[in-house]
């Protein structure tokens, strides 16, 4: 659950420009992550709801709770996990979710590691 140096060096830098571009307005994601699956990676942070997002990763989330509502203990398609696993699904569709390799969640505010939420561990393992 580390993934590649490759992914986590790309999640470091995407980091650091997110610090770059908000560190004066305060308006930094509260967590970012990077995704694999073979040669396909994606880092992206928490916000919306990805727009449009695959009917795979939907149909899981909404076991949970309907899209953009509370679930478990955050709001159901808004994490991270969400946003970059919906890049990697989105252009390869067969590849099943729980074949995703996750680096750690970091807030970039910190740089502290952040434990997955009920729901992501739910969704992605």
């Amino acid at each position: 659950m580390s993934g590649s140096k490759s992914l986590n060096r790309r999640l470091r830098k995407f980091s650091e420009n997110l610090f770059a571009k908000h560190k004066r307005s305060n308006k930094l994601p509260a967590t970012i992550i990077g995704v694999e699956h073979r040669e396909l990676q994606a880092v992206d942070h928490s916000g919306n709801v990805p727009d449009p997002i695959c009917s795979k990763l939907e149909r899981e989330l909404i076991k949970i709770a309907p899209l953009g509502k509370k679930g478990y203990d955050n709001y159901v398609g808004c994490c991270c996990e969400v946003r970059a696993s919906n890049q990697i699904i989105s252009q390869r569709l067969s590849i099943p979710i729980a074949d995703l390799i996750f680096t750690r969640a970091i807030r970039p505010r910190t740089g502290q590691t952040i434990r997955r939420c009920k729901n992501c561990r739910n969704v992605f393992g």
